[in-house]
């Protein structure tokens, strides 16, 4: 009876937690799709990577997204768990969905670039907080944050931004020193607003 009520606790919690990692998924694609891509901004992780190939190579943001974050769901499940791998397939799903129809019907944010730098920063910080604090995650990079955060001292946010530092310089190399300059204080916006949120 208790193992039943237990069951019940975590199925319900779980339950709960879903639209949240839905919601944050949405959220970050918005940051992605109407506020950094179209003002020549990038972001971290994998889904910078993604970004980088898609401009060059001309494939689809979203399906980059999803097969490229795949080895890191893999390594979550490994050492995080069912439920970690679960949230994260379906943060990953989300966002993939979520770019995928904004790609086909595109609406832009555009004007004054601090003002883009701050709104930009915020959504997306806020979408990928969102997701963490439920038990998900939307990135590759977030996955190896979480890891190296549980046996360092660095915050998870930290952890995201020094794992990031070397994919901003393929973009400085890609994007020029004015885009990927910028896309690195978007950033730091972003992880100073995840550690926020997930307090």
């Amino acid at each position: 009876m208790k193992l039943i009520k237990l069951y019940k606790l975590y199925f319900f919690d779980l339950l709960f937690k879903i639209p949240w990692i839905i919601s944050g998924a949405i959220l970050t694609a918005i940051s992605l799709e109407v506020i950094l891509l179209p003002n020549g901004l990038i972001d971290g992780g994998i889904t910078g990577i993604s970004i980088m190939l898609s401009e060059k190579l001309g494939f689809s943001l979203s399906i980059l997204l999803f097969f490229l974050n795949i080895p890191f769901v893999l390594l979550g499940y490994k050492h995080l768990g069912k439920r970690f791998a679960f949230s994260a397939t379906l943060g990953i799903f989300s966002l993939t969905i979520a770019t995928g129809v904004l790609e086909k019907f595109p609406l832009y944010l555009e004007g004054n670039s601090i003002l883009i730098i701050i709104i930009g920063g915020i959504l997306l910080g806020m979408g990928i907080g969102i997701v963490l604090r439920n038990g998900g995650a939307l990135d590759g990079t977030d996955v190896l944050a979480l890891l190296f955060s549980s046996k360092t001292s660095f915050s998870v946010g930290e952890s995201i931004l020094a794992i990031n530092i070397f994919i901003f310089i393929f973009a400085l190399l890609l994007f020029g020193w004015k885009g990927a300059l910028i896309s690195i204080i978007t950033y730091f916006i972003a992880t100073t607003v995840i550690d926020f949120v997930r307090i």
